[in-house]
């Protein structure tokens, strides 16, 4: 699989020199930013996990449903498909 490129969008309306700086820093710590969540894998899940604090003890309340559209209906399927394929995120058992 070929690796997309990567790609860091900066303000156009920023000042030239502030932009410059900026571009400058980005290039230095370029080893430091990620492009793909399967590049986290080896990180601690104390860190990154987020555990919601429920009291079982409260009745659980339902939403009512919010429909999208077909297109980001699809593009969320692919990437919540994407994010499980590379193990960044689990199904959650909660109730």
């Amino acid at each position: 699989m070929i690796n997309p490129p990567r790609v860091v969008k900066v303000e156009r309306d920023m000042p030239l020199q502030e932009r410059e700086l900026l571009v400058s820093l980005l290039k230095e710590y370029k080893d430091v930013f990620i492009f793909n969540p399967g590049e986290m894998l080896g990180l601690d899940p104390v860190i990154t996990e987020h555990h919601l604090n429920v009291d079982p003890a409260h009745k659980p309340v339902a939403q009512k449903n919010r429909h999208m559209g077909a297109k980001p209906c699809i593009a969320a399927a692919k990437e919540v498909q994407r994010l499980l394929d590379t193990g960044f995120i689990r199904e959650c058992k909660h109730p």
